[in-house]
């Protein structure tokens, strides 16, 4: 979804309640561009800053409606020191730093990272985890208004009007802006307006109303978005007494230090394991009998995680127990680990069907966390040295009797069949 600089990207309850009067016709367009240029000056030039921002955004489609709350408070003074924390649904966690030391704390996970702020830049990670992405959007804040205008061509001045915050009657100017008034005007699948009220005596912005219409996309289907952001600003002060107390961090007596964060852009990566260690799994057989993976070291095993609810694992058991035919009397151990609900289920439909291997039921998914969470099927093959050297989601017939084949010469026969050229007739 492309939305201009100025439009925050999820926005939340609002902390104070708006009543204002009718605008009087606008002034002009040109009038209203210059307020926004004063207004981004403002924050541009602000050598220290408290921001705090309550945040609400509504979204509908015709058969879902969501609605969403955001905190955010934006803090920075002189001598390198901020305080930038963000709260929302999944996503809760502040960065301070005092100058010497930058501290980044999850609340909701109690862990956090303490750093030389000379080294914090070149230690940044290349994707924003999720648990950090509203504190990233209180980091954004001064740098989203600052850079107010760069994206217009254009903003219409309408009438002054009254806004009530925090009890308190504040007179505005009021400008509108809307999909042409931008330099570059986006694709018609996305069209908003926004109506911002900026304080008259102080030329920061106090509440932005944006409407947005929009097509999310479902592989080939484009699903009818409307959306209604709005955004109090319920304290602003610019280049005023900085707030000292922000600027130092004493963690809870339960969180815990860590000397890194996993970066969000190498998750799917941690997920697969080829190439690594296979963990010692213990499966639990329906009598009660516990196998480890490990008193199979010596020869290779075949692991298949899938569920009778999920169609294409229950397509790729034919092609599993054919490959097992082959490779069986070679020593290729298989193994099967469902995730069904109720633990007899999948061991009553495999013995319908005629497959015969050892299937364990995960019921409590501790198998799952020790091979990391991903999709079903999903297939993994560890040779007789306990290194896994295939993994993968899906089943992919060809390349797993390719990796088997690998495995020594004895396997060489599971390989796949040249596909034959279908003869043409000359003419």
């Amino acid at each position: 979804m492309r939305r201009p600089l100025f439009v925050v990207a999820v926005l939340t309850m609002v902390a104070a309640t708006a009543a204002f009067a009718q605008p009087t016709p606008s002034p002009g367009p040109s009038e209203g561009l210059e307020l926004l240029k004063r207004v981004a000056q403002h924050y541009a030039e602000a050598k220290s800053y408290y921001i705090e921002v309550a945040e609400e955004n509504t979204s509908s489609t015709e058969y879902n409606h969501s609605w969403q709350k955001t905190v955010l408070t934006a803090a920075a003074a002189p001598g390198n020191r901020f305080h930038f924390e963000g709260h929302t649904n999944g996503s809760s966690a502040m960065k301070v730093a005092d100058g010497k030391t930058v501290w980044i704390y999850r609340l909701d996970e109690h862990r956090y990272t303490a750093k030389p702020q000379s080294s914090e830049a070149s230690g940044q990670q290349t994707a924003v985890p999720m648990s950090e992405g509203a504190m990233w959007r209180a980091e954004q804040l001064i740098k989203q208004w600052s850079s107010l205008i760069k994206t217009l061509k254009s903003a219409d001045r309408l009438g002054d009007a009254t806004l009530m915050v925090n009890g308190h009657e504040v007179h505005c100017s009021v400008v509108h802006v809307q999909s042409s008034d931008l330099k570059r005007v986006p694709s018609n699948d996305y069209v908003f307006d926004e109506t911002i009220w900026i304080d008259k005596t102080s030329e920061t912005v106090l509440r932005t109303i944006v409407h947005m219409d929009n097509n999310m996309l479902y592989g080939a289907a484009r699903i009818p978005v409307e959306e209604e952001m709005i955004t109090t600003f319920t304290i602003t002060e610019l280049n005023g007494q900085a707030r000292e107390n922000l600027f130092s961090f004493i963690p809870p007596p339960d969180a815990k230090l860590m000397q890194n964060f996993p970066d969000p852009a190498k998750d799917f990566e941690n997920g697969n394991l080829t190439g690594k260690p296979a963990p010692s799994l213990k499966l639990k057989s329906e009598d009660a009998k516990v196998v480890t993976l490990d008193s199979f070291r010596g020869k290779p095993v075949l692991l298949d995680f899938w569920a009778t609810w999920c169609g294409p694992c229950v397509a790729a058991l034919p092609k599993l127990a054919q490959i097992y035919q082959e490779a069986k009397d070679k020593g290729l151990v298989l193994l099967t680990v469902d995730q069904d609900e109720e633990p007899n289920t999948a061991a009553e439909f495999l013995a319908k069907k005629g497959f015969v291997w050892l299937n364990f039921h995960d019921g409590d998914g501790e198998i799952e966390k020790l091979v990391g969470r991903s999709g079903i099927p999903r297939t993994m093959l560890v040779d007789a040295q306990g290194k896994v050297v295939y993994d993968t989601e899906g089943m992919d017939d060809d390349e797993l009797r390719k990796e088997i084949a690998k495995l020594g010469p004895e396997y060489a026969p599971l390989l796949p069949k040249p596909k034959q050229t279908p003869c043409v007739a000359s003419k």
